[in-house]
């Protein structure tokens, strides 16, 4: 370990609180006209990135319960962001997609985050980029390996 573990620690600490802070408050809160969670936030980006997916494909994706996913979903339609309909290939699976108002918010919550990581990287040297990668890459890594359940 380097000379930095105890101020990095204290940083993933902030990170964490920050992150707490923003799913109470809302993500983007002072650019967003709605206040989303980061269990909003992230099924909005899933669905926008593919177009349309499929209920349980968001649940393995996402990793969180059931339960969860279905409650927010429905809030996500009560705000007419999202819609969802049967899966016409089976007839039991259920399909959600974007509707107008959800495109529109997923456009600006990609932009938002374009400029937070334009903010973040704008005097980052390409091999500090690599190393900001590898650290995070490393931090899922060990989540995965040591927290996930496996069957």
């Amino acid at each position: 370990m380097a000379n930095y573990t105890k101020e990095i620690s204290h940083m993933l600490d902030r990170l964490n609180t920050k992150i707490l802070s923003q799913d109470k408050e809302g993500y983007f809160k002072a650019s967003l006209k709605t206040k989303l969670s980061l269990i909003d936030l992230m099924m909005i980006k899933q669905i926008g990135e593919h177009g349309e997916v499929r209920l349980n494909q968001l649940i393995k994706v996402l990793e969180v319960d059931r339960n969860l996913v279905t409650t927010t979903v429905k809030k996500l339609m009560s705000h007419k962001w999202i819609q969802k309909r049967v899966d016409a290939t089976d007839g039991r699976g259920q399909i959600l997609c974007l509707l107008p108002a959800g495109v529109e918010l997923y456009d600006e919550i990609l932009d938002l985050q374009r400029k937070e990581l334009e903010f973040i990287l704008n005097d980052v040297t390409i091999n500090e980029e690599k190393a900001i990668l590898k650290f995070i890459s490393k931090i899922v890594q060990y989540h995965t390996d040591k927290f996930e359940i496996k069957p």
